[in-house]
């Protein structure tokens, strides 16, 4: 008898996100608080960039909106891994670190494109890479009740600073990280006691 093993070749955590069903990928449910909490944060954040660029976040008009996405992204990782983001407002941006997982710095980048359901991992060129795992959170459905975050996956720092920043999407330089080379989030969370 003879089997193949190629299926197994594959460990877990080197798993591509679009090897699955888009379907089967974690959905995390944030609630009105979790909406409520996250447009104070923003509002908090968008003040200490004033200073910087006049609170233009992301090449966009509204900053507001960019900060509130980018914090709803972070909480349903933050959720997922019964973490807590790192909800200090700093004067000059975080640094490029929103939360820590498995000993390890991660920085959150959302989305809620319409236009893709496995979104590509942009970090903007300008920004240091400075977290060790960088994370896709795509906002699929939000309103003052909630919203629904599907977890993508993650990239490395390594993975990120391999890739020679380009013109995409728009006239900003950003570090691409294609869907097929994220990794697909672990689901299994450590319980201590």
């Amino acid at each position: 008898m003879t089997t193949s093993s190629s299926h197994r070749e594959k460990t877990l955590g080197t798993i591509s996100p679009i090897a699955v069903p888009i379907n089967q990928l974690p959905v995390v449910e944030l609630n009105a608080e979790y909406i409520r909490r996250s447009s104070e944060l923003a509002l908090d954040r968008n003040e200490s960039y004033r200073n910087i660029d006049g609170g233009t976040v992301f090449g966009n008009n509204d900053a507001l909106t960019s900060h509130q996405t980018g914090i709803l992204g972070e909480m349903a990782v933050a959720e997922l891994y019964a973490t807590d983001i790192d909800a200090e407002t700093y004067e000059f941006g975080d640094g490029g670190v929103d939360l820590d997982l498995w000993d390890a710095s991660a920085d959150v980048k959302s989305t809620t494109t319409n236009k893709m359901q496995y979104p590509q991992l942009l970090i903007c060129e300008d920004n240091p890479l400075s977290a060790d795992l960088y994370f896709v959170a795509h906002i699929i459905n939000w309103g003052p009740g909630g919203a629904q975050v599907r977890v993508h996956g993650y990239a490395t720092q390594e993975q990120v600073e391999s890739k020679t920043p380009y013109r995409h999407p728009g006239t900003r330089k950003n570090y691409v990280v294609d869907p097929e080379e994220l990794t697909l989030p672990p689901l299994v969370q450590v319980c201590h006691g």
